[in-house]
């Protein structure tokens, strides 16, 4: 968490100031109803988005940094949103359902089991109709042969670094057998853009991207 909180710090926008443009593709289509929860919300980018579009968003975030970024941001704006800092193990829903669920670069950094964890609580969080968007890494990536040779593996296509950094990598059309239950709206998967997160160096992902109705 303290590299977050560094990196945060330095850096206004690490991820980026645009949201996902399956976000901006699909969010029309989200029940205004209930708040859209933003799991991992990072700085907001998601958050700020929508609730500048006059949706109410729950952004939960573990780093102190990004969701003071994320106040300020909201409160100057006068936004909706609501802030939850805390880890997803230890997060508690705050209505009966959200009518999306944001899941954006969240399934690569978790174990399998806090991936399995995450599907079934899914299932209480949101209605029927409710959203999920989602990106995660493919095995497709260069980065996961460095993973396999260099880490340890701890999960399916799971790895553990030496500084306990987990980066979880799904097959190709995985995603859709995660979620069997979910009709799909969209579903990519494609090698991005080379790019870079703040000072860091450039990298090229196999990203898997889908947008799913319950």
């Amino acid at each position: 968490m303290s590299d977050y909180n560094n990196t945060y710090s330095s850096h206004k926008a690490v991820f980026g100031e645009k949201p996902e443009k399956i976000l901006i593709d699909f969010y029309k289509q989200i029940d205004n109803s209930s708040p859209v929860l933003d799991i991992g919300a990072g700085q907001g980018r998601h958050s700020l988005f929508l609730a500048s579009e006059g949706f109410a968003v729950e952004a939960m975030e573990p780093s102190e940094v990004g969701i003071k970024q994320i106040k300020e941001l909201a409160e100057k704006n006068s936004y909706p949103i609501f802030l939850s800092q805390c880890d997803l193990s230890e997060f508690e829903p705050r209505v009966d359902y959200y009518s999306a669920v944001l899941l954006f670069g969240l399934l690569q950094i978790l174990t399998r089991a806090e991936i399995n964890s995450l599907i079934k609580s899914l299932y209480n969080w949101v209605a029927e109709e409710s959203l999920l968007f989602i990106t995660a890494f493919s095995t497709e990536a260069s980065s996961f042969v460095l993973h396999k040779e260099n880490d340890k593996e701890i999960g399916k296509n799971s790895f553990e670094d030496s500084n306990g950094m987990v980066r979880t990598y799904l097959e190709p059309n995985e995603i859709l057998e995660l979620f069997p239950d979910y009709k799909v709206l969209h579903h990519r998967e494609y090698l991005g853009e080379e790019h870079h997160h703040g000072d860091g160096k450039m990298q090229q992902h196999a990203v898997i991207e889908a947008v799913l109705r319950v």
